[in-house]
């Protein structure tokens, strides 16, 4: 068996290869064959941990520098403030007697000239009269800024004198309008519709440069002249000939782009002019222009209200107005923007709650993302007794309950008064209960000093929203963390004061404010609280009394809406006289600042 055991070991040494050796062989081979399987597994596993885990990564698609504010609309509508810039139309050709050198190049405008041409314009409806004057007009509009120019006759345009100037200015901004319409038998509200049909009007062929040369040397006398007056007034007649636009796509588009620049940037009365005719525009084209006035003026204000100006508030206020005004005009296609807009603002809030980056916080934080809520917060405000946006009602009310609750300190008092006050506001226009209790008392926590200094500098501000921190130990601070909560609470319960259920409402705020008054050592406020409370009790008690003689059950809903709905048409129930007075002292303290 020895000598059987010592061959089979060399039998098996020589001709059958070991374990060991055969792994070593085998190895390279299942490596290379099974490589790409065990890639895929990889892969696959790496895919399928990434499913599991997709619902629970935040933001996945997107990050805060790809949610804008202020450029939000997918249709490009940017060519609007880029295109029809060119003023290639030059003077237009008259029939000149070049035997007559008096008319030949120059050709001056006198005082004598100008009364003759207007007689001839005036009483007989003379167009080679009105060449002339348009000719002097567009010298007048574009002096200074480029050549008198020539016609084809080789004639020049040269002013008299100033009163020249300014007559022939004045009479063409007056009249030629009127002309126009004269000339084409065109009534003064006539529609667009009947400028498109003019093409067959042989009439229109010989008017229409005179047209066109009117409306150009108007839109730039209105965008370049330096007079505020003459601009306005050129405006205010641009106005009356908007429908002579329909004949013009690329003037629509400057003057669109000129009147969007004007409401931003231009004076008051300058300003409202220029959103008259935006509005007139959207009328007349509403389906050509309306979403085009919409986004530029959208896109214009968020753009111009991080800039600084003298009587920012005042202006502010009326460029959000004449805004709302404008998305009024046709509530469904505003909707629409609104919706995109507002989702926009509801996607920055809920990434700045959840991951707490501090980019998308200061976007929240910045003027441009308020003023953008408050646009929306006063379109819905305006409409939403009339149509349905509830839709938009409850995501907006989302985003202002999102932004109070990030920004919760005592740096943020006026933001988070800001985002109360809307809160109030949409419930009041749409009827629906928004509880904000919680909001207003929780300013009551703010942790303020006895030992507080009186600033001079007012604490309000329409623009600010993070204050200072020496402000925070300053009585002014104080005193209007206290004032905010009565005006802020005011409103609310004001809405509800004849609500059946203002008992169960008014309760926990009041306990709250009797708390405050407890710990608080100045007299002062604590006077005004009291006042606050006793008459939220009495108010309190009279909807307990009619609520206890009420013959009906409270699953009676209709019964229920109309309790107390008599009462609620007396000014001179004591709650309404108080919550009245708390508003006229509010809008006489404004009106001093």
């Amino acid at each position: 068996m020895g000598k059987l055991g010592k061959k089979a070991r060399k039998f098996a040494k020589k001709n059958l290869q070991s374990v060991e050796k055969r792994n070593r062989k085998l190895k390279p081979f299942f490596k290379k064959k099974f490589a790409k399987r065990n890639e895929r597994h990889e892969v696959e596993d790496e895919e399928e941990k990434k499913v599991e885990k997709q619902p629970k990564k935040r933001f996945p698609e997107e990050d805060h520098l790809d949610i804008c504010i202020d450029a939000v609309f997918n249709k490009d509508d940017g060519e609007v403030l880029s295109g029809g810039d060119s003023d290639t139309d030059g003077f237009l050709d008259e029939l000149v007697d070049e035997a007559d050198s008096d008319i030949t190049n120059p050709k001056v405008l006198s005082g004598s000239v100008l009364s003759s041409c207007c007689e001839l314009v005036d009483e007989q409806q003379s167009v080679e009269a009105l060449i002339s004057l348009l000719n002097w007009y567009r010298a007048a509009c574009y002096y200074g800024r480029e050549s008198s120019g020539m016609t084809g006759s080789d004639i020049q345009y040269d002013i008299e004198d100033s009163d020249t100037f300014a007559n022939v200015i004045v009479f063409v901004l007056q009249k030629a309008d009127n002309t126009f319409r004269n000339v084409l038998g065109l009534s003064d509200s006539c529609r667009k519709e009947k400028i498109l049909k003019l093409k067959n009007n042989p009439k229109w062929d010989s008017l229409k440069p005179l047209v066109n040369s009117f409306l150009r040397s108007t839109m730039h006398l209105a965008k370049q002249a330096g007079d505020l007056e003459i601009k306005v007034f050129a405006l205010t007649q641009l106005r009356v000939s908007v429908v002579f636009f329909a004949a013009f796509p690329d003037l629509l588009k400057k003057i669109i782009k000129i009147s969007v620049h004007l409401w931003v940037t231009g004076e008051v009365t300058l300003s409202q002019q220029a959103f008259l005719i935006l509005k007139d525009i959207s009328m007349v084209f509403n389906l050509e222009c309306f979403d085009t006035c919409l986004i530029n003026m959208y896109k214009a204000f968020l753009q111009d209200c991080d800039i600084p100006m003298a009587n920012s508030e005042q202006r502010l206020l009326f460029l959000r107005d004449s805004f709302v005004e404008l998305c009024s005009q046709d509530v469904q296609k505003s909707y629409a923007k609104a919706s995109v807009s507002i989702t926009q603002l509801a996607k920055l809030s809920k990434m700045a709650l959840t991951t707490k980056n501090k980019e998308a916080v200061e976007k929240i934080h910045s003027e441009q993302y308020t003023n953008c809520v408050d646009l929306w917060v006063n379109f819905i405000a305006a409409n939403v007794q009339d149509c349905d946006l509830q839709p938009l009602l409850y995501t907006i009310i989302q985003v202002i309950n999102g932004v109070a609750q990030l920004f919760i300190g005592p740096r943020y008092l006026l933001l988070r008064v800001k985002c109360i006050q809307w809160l109030n506001l949409l419930s009041c226009k749409s009827g629906i209960f928004i509880p904000i209790a919680s909001l207003v008392l929780d300013m009551l926590e703010y942790k303020t000093t006895n030992e507080a200094e009186k600033l001079g500098k007012k604490l309000e501000a329409f623009s600010t929203v993070k204050l200072p921190k020496n402000w925070l130990k300053s009585q002014n601070f104080q005193e209007q963390c206290i004032f905010s909560v009565i005006e802020l609470l005011a409103v609310h319960f004001a809405q509800w004061s004849f609500h059946i259920s203002f008992p169960e409402l008014a309760t926990i705020p009041v306990m709250r404010l009797r708390k405050f008054n407890e710990r608080s050592t100045m007299e002062g406020l604590k006077r005004v609280v009291k006042r606050f409370i006793e008459q939220v009790e009495l108010n309190i008690e009279f909807v307990q009394r009619k609520r206890d003689d009420a013959a009906f059950s409270p699953n009676d809903q209709q019964s229920t809406e109309a309790f107390l709905q008599l009462e609620k048409r007396n000014t001179n129930a004591s709650y309404t006289q108080y919550y009245q007075s708390i508003i006229d002292k509010s809008l006489g303290t404004k009106k001093k600042k």
